[in-house]
């Protein structure tokens, strides 16, 4: 199985009058987002489900993705993902069946990959245990981990989840 962790794309900070959730994307997060997209794509990357962070910045970005890709992929937003620590960001894997479902066109069956859209620093922590050093993702970088495990249910750690490759948006061309 493969797991995505993404931040998000870069935001807008021009209007202060703004709650943090309801900070939109700025233009460099515009740009990013479907670049990066391209790249999962064009890696055989792209997610068969993604679970994302309930904020407008997220949402914003997952929308950019699932605009570049040949399909859109199913999508739930969610609070628990929101400025989540590591530990959350696991446990919300680890209920990934919870969101699934008959209804409206989420997948039934567990997704072979899943992409995970949050915010620092609880994404990049998250990385940081399975990649078992820190690391520091930018706005809309990621890291593909492929996991040995049978279940989103299954403890994830540096000893069944490698990563296979890490990508920010200033290293596509």
């Amino acid at each position: 199985m493969r797991l995505i962790l993404m931040r998000h794309a870069k935001s807008d900070w021009a209007d202060a009058k703004l709650s943090d959730h309801e900070r939109p994307l700025n233009d460099r997060g515009r740009r990013d987002a479907p670049r990066i997209a391209g790249w999962i794509q064009d890696n055989g990357c792209r997610p068969d489900f993604l679970l994302s962070s309930d904020s407008k910045r997220t949402r914003e970005t997952a929308a950019f993705l699932n605009s570049r890709w040949e399909a859109p992929v199913p999508t739930c937003f969610s609070s628990d993902l929101y400025l989540a620590t590591a530990s959350s960001i696991f446990q919300t894997i680890r209920t990934t069946e919870k969101w699934l479902s008959d209804e409206d066109g989420l997948p039934e069956e567990h997704p072979q990959t899943l992409l995970v859209l949050g915010h620092n620093p609880g994404i990049s922590a998250a990385a940081s245990e399975l990649l078992d050093h820190a690391c520091g993702f930018p706005t809309a970088g990621l890291a593909v981990f492929e996991c040995q495990i049978s279940s989103w249910s299954a403890e994830l750690g540096p000893e069944n989840c490698q990563v296979w490759k890490e990508m920010r948006p200033k290293q596509l061309p």
